[in-house]
Protein backbone atom coordinates (compact mmCIF):
# COMPACT_ATOMS: atom_id res chain seq x y z
CA UNK A 1 0.00 0.00 0.00
CA UNK A 2 1.34 3.46 -0.60
CA UNK A 3 -0.07 6.67 0.92
CA UNK A 4 0.00 10.37 1.09
CA UNK A 5 -1.58 13.08 2.70
CA UNK A 6 -1.47 17.15 2.43
CA UNK A 7 -3.39 19.15 5.17
CA UNK A 8 -4.02 22.75 6.04
CA UNK A 9 -5.51 24.56 8.45
CA UNK A 10 -7.75 27.57 7.78
CA UNK A 11 -10.33 30.24 9.70
CA UNK A 12 -13.04 29.36 6.13
CA UNK A 13 -16.53 28.39 7.35
CA UNK A 14 -16.89 24.95 8.04
CA UNK A 15 -20.16 25.05 6.38
CA UNK A 16 -19.19 26.42 3.30
CA UNK A 17 -16.42 23.98 2.85
CA UNK A 18 -18.20 21.57 3.21
CA UNK A 19 -20.69 22.39 0.82
CA UNK A 20 -18.15 22.43 -1.30
CA UNK A 21 -16.88 19.25 -0.86
CA UNK A 22 -20.65 17.87 -1.12
CA UNK A 23 -21.35 19.17 -4.37
CA UNK A 24 -19.30 16.85 -6.45
CA UNK A 25 -20.88 17.70 -9.45
CA UNK A 26 -19.34 21.49 -8.79
CA UNK A 27 -15.57 20.25 -7.90
CA UNK A 28 -14.68 21.24 -11.34
CA UNK A 29 -15.73 24.95 -10.77
CA UNK A 30 -13.02 24.95 -8.45
CA UNK A 31 -9.96 22.67 -8.99
CA UNK A 32 -8.15 23.29 -12.15
CA UNK A 33 -7.06 19.36 -12.08
CA UNK A 34 -10.59 18.85 -13.22
CA UNK A 35 -12.47 19.09 -16.55
CA UNK A 36 -15.05 17.91 -16.33
CA UNK A 37 -17.50 15.66 -13.75
CA UNK A 38 -20.49 14.06 -13.37
CA UNK A 39 -22.72 12.32 -10.12
CA UNK A 40 -24.84 9.61 -10.91
CA UNK A 41 -27.44 10.61 -9.46
CA UNK A 42 -27.25 11.66 -5.80
CA UNK A 43 -24.34 12.16 -3.52
CA UNK A 44 -24.45 9.23 -1.32
CA UNK A 45 -22.54 5.91 -0.57
CA UNK A 46 -22.48 3.60 -3.76
CA UNK A 47 -22.76 6.44 -6.01
CA UNK A 48 -20.54 6.53 -9.18
CA UNK A 49 -18.86 9.45 -11.11
CA UNK A 50 -17.12 10.28 -13.98
CA UNK A 51 -14.44 12.88 -13.86
CA UNK A 52 -11.77 13.69 -15.95
CA UNK A 53 -8.78 15.31 -16.24
CA UNK A 54 -7.67 17.57 -18.53
CA UNK A 55 -5.48 15.68 -20.92
CA UNK A 56 -6.36 12.70 -19.60
CA UNK A 57 -9.25 10.15 -19.91
CA UNK A 58 -12.43 9.75 -17.98
CA UNK A 59 -12.21 7.47 -14.53
CA UNK A 60 -15.50 6.15 -12.50
CA UNK A 61 -15.04 6.60 -8.80
CA UNK A 62 -17.53 5.05 -6.51
CA UNK A 63 -18.45 6.98 -2.89
CA UNK A 64 -17.59 4.66 -0.11
CA UNK A 65 -17.76 6.87 2.61
CA UNK A 66 -19.79 9.96 3.25
CA UNK A 67 -20.38 11.77 7.06
CA UNK A 68 -22.02 15.04 6.68
CA UNK A 69 -20.21 17.91 7.47
CA UNK A 70 -17.21 15.91 8.01
CA UNK A 71 -15.89 12.91 5.33
CA UNK A 72 -16.55 12.38 1.77
CA UNK A 73 -14.34 9.21 -0.01
CA UNK A 74 -14.06 8.02 -3.58
CA UNK A 75 -12.72 4.66 -4.79
CA UNK A 76 -11.42 4.89 -8.35
CA UNK A 77 -10.07 0.88 -9.37
CA UNK A 78 -7.47 1.32 -11.86
CA UNK A 79 -6.45 -2.02 -13.22
CA UNK A 80 -4.78 -3.64 -10.31
CA UNK A 81 -5.03 -0.25 -8.44
CA UNK A 82 -7.58 0.93 -5.88
CA UNK A 83 -7.37 4.64 -5.27
CA UNK A 84 -9.16 5.91 -2.21
CA UNK A 85 -9.09 9.42 -1.74
CA UNK A 86 -10.64 10.93 1.34
CA UNK A 87 -11.45 14.39 1.82
CA UNK A 88 -12.39 15.51 5.09
CA UNK A 89 -12.84 18.38 7.41
CA UNK A 90 -12.37 18.62 11.51
CA UNK A 91 -12.59 21.15 13.87
CA UNK A 92 -8.83 22.69 15.15
CA UNK A 93 -8.30 25.31 18.15
CA UNK A 94 -9.41 28.83 17.67
CA UNK A 95 -12.43 27.97 15.73
CA UNK A 96 -10.42 27.07 12.39
CA UNK A 97 -11.27 24.31 9.94
CA UNK A 98 -8.11 21.36 9.24
CA UNK A 99 -8.89 20.35 6.01
CA UNK A 100 -7.35 17.06 4.80
CA UNK A 101 -6.78 14.92 1.43
CA UNK A 102 -5.69 11.52 2.19
CA UNK A 103 -4.77 9.30 -0.54
CA UNK A 104 -4.33 5.60 -0.50
CA UNK A 105 -3.34 3.07 -3.45
CA UNK A 106 -3.41 -0.41 -2.57
CA UNK A 107 -3.89 -3.95 -4.93
CA UNK A 108 -1.53 -5.96 -6.19
CA UNK A 109 0.05 -3.76 -8.23
CA UNK A 110 0.48 -1.03 -5.42
CA UNK A 111 4.17 -1.80 -4.78
CA UNK A 112 5.26 -1.48 -8.34
CA UNK A 113 3.75 1.41 -9.73
CA UNK A 114 1.60 3.31 -6.42
CA UNK A 115 4.21 5.58 -5.60
CA UNK A 116 4.93 6.77 -9.05
CA UNK A 117 0.87 7.07 -10.35
CA UNK A 118 -0.07 8.84 -6.52
CA UNK A 119 2.49 10.95 -6.49
CA UNK A 120 1.25 11.95 -9.91
CA UNK A 121 -2.31 12.31 -8.82
CA UNK A 122 -1.51 14.06 -5.46
CA UNK A 123 1.11 16.87 -6.60
CA UNK A 124 -1.85 19.23 -6.80
CA UNK A 125 -2.97 18.49 -3.44
CA UNK A 126 -1.80 21.56 -2.05
CA UNK A 127 -2.99 23.54 -4.92
CA UNK A 128 -6.52 21.90 -4.71
CA UNK A 129 -6.86 22.76 -0.95
CA UNK A 130 -6.08 26.37 -1.49
CA UNK A 131 -8.79 26.62 -4.33
CA UNK A 132 -11.40 24.98 -1.94
CA UNK A 133 -10.53 27.75 0.89
CA UNK A 134 -10.49 30.46 -1.90
CA UNK A 135 -14.03 28.95 -3.24
CA UNK A 136 -15.11 28.86 0.45
CA UNK A 137 -14.08 32.28 1.29
CA UNK A 138 -16.05 33.67 -1.54
CA UNK A 139 -19.09 32.48 -0.24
Amino acid sequence: MWTTEYTQTTDAAPEALWELLRDVDGWGAWNEGIESIAVDGPVAVGATFQMKPPGEDAVTSRIVELEEKRLITDVTELGDLAIRVAHQLDPAPGGETTVTFRMEISGPAADSIGEEIGTAISADFPNVIAALVAAARAR
